[in-house]
């Protein structure tokens, strides 16, 4: 019995994130949790002293979220990380910014998911976007393998009932819908010559803010030693670049013109010169030069940044009507 119940709630687990992970990352995690102004729907009343399971927590234009509704989201990104961490994770600061906790850190990336879904179901319901019959069963469905997974002490300490997280299902799904019928507007046609590319990795050497001569003469030194051929280019990227990835795709389509020309004439384990584009200097090493599979790889890429760039923008116009209210007591949890 208790098999069937993990099983479950894994599966409900595995379709909620997967919703959840395509709203994050199409709109964007960065935006700051606050009250906005001077927008034309202005945000309903929030309660902020005690928070009782119906009070409201958050507002979005008119639309409320009661209490009972964020904790719901919140449970929902606790457990995928409660086998993983101690309870004592959620008070470590280490070097998030503002001194915040990771608890803190989690209850706003909470508020901002809901935000998100709550502006993509109103501009739904504006644009006349529905959930179909099929599409609400898959998510009705999938919310049912998620209460039948939990035990009655969770549900009941959590405020989680079917109805609710049924609800939540189908905003989820209705968020992921729009983003299909928002990104199916864009342009997926990249040409065999703008799909080239190397996979490659980077050293990277910001000239922002630095002294130009200063920052050269670091560079042409990494560039020797990464020719030299003692130790690997990777760690040697690592341990200097300043790229948050040190291994992409680089091609045609990059706003990076000399590196691209630079690395698309490399042969595969070939490391460049230096390469100086107006934020910095680059050395690159390849991996794997031009071909089918790195091509076809890069094209995808391509389509699915200008998918992004596309909802976002979309997401921004949408978010900039409707004035936000968070309780100060979820904020100071």
């Amino acid at each position: 019995m208790e098999k069937v119940r993990k099983k479950k709630l894994l599966r409900g687990i595995a379709a909620m994130a997967c919703c959840l992970s395509l709203v994050l990352t199409a709109c964007g995690e960065g935006e700051a949790v606050e009250e906005t102004t001077s927008r034309s729907e202005g945000a309903a009343a929030v309660n902020n002293g005690t928070l009782s399971e119906d009070s409201v927590a958050l507002s979005i234009g008119k639309t409320t979220v009661p209490y009972k509704e964020y904790k719901v989201y919140y449970y929902f990104m606790e457990s995928q990380y409660a086998s993983m961490l101690t309870e004592d994770i959620w008070n470590y600061t280490g070097a998030l910014e503002g001194g915040k906790s990771i608890g803190q850190e989690a209850v706003e990336n909470v508020l901002r998911l809901i935000i998100q879904v709550k502006v993509i179901s109103k501009a739904a319901a504006v644009q006349g976007v529905t959930l179909a019959a099929d599409e609400k069963e898959e998510a009705d469905y999938n919310a049912r393998q998620f209460c039948e997974g939990l035990s009655d002490e969770v549900k009941q300490a959590n405020g989680i009932t079917q109805p609710l997280v049924a609800q939540i299902f189908e905003e989820n799904k209705l968020a992921e819908k729009m983003y299909l019928v928002i990104t199916g507007q864009v342009d997926v046609n990249v040409t065999a010559e703008q799909a080239r590319a190397a996979r490659v990795q980077l050293i990277w050497l910001k000239t922002e803010g630095q002294d130009k001569a200063v920052v050269k003469q670091k560079a042409d030194a990494l560039c020797q030693q990464a020719n030299s051929g003692v130790g690997s280019f990777y760690k040697l990227a690592r341990e200097n670049t300043q790229a948050s990835e040190i291994e992409s795709l680089v091609g045609q389509m990059d706003t990076r013109k000399n590196l691209a020309a630079a690395v698309l004439g490399l042969k595969k384990y070939q490391v460049s010169g230096v390469i100086e584009e107006a934020d910095g200097y680059y050395i690159a090493y390849c991996v794997n030069p031009s071909g089918k599979k790195v091509n076809e790889e890069y094209k995808n890429q391509v389509i699915s940044e200008r998918q992004t760039s596309q909802f976002q923008s979309a997401y921004k116009e949408w978010s900039g009507q409707y004035e936000v209210k968070v309780s100060k007591s979820l904020l100071a949890e």
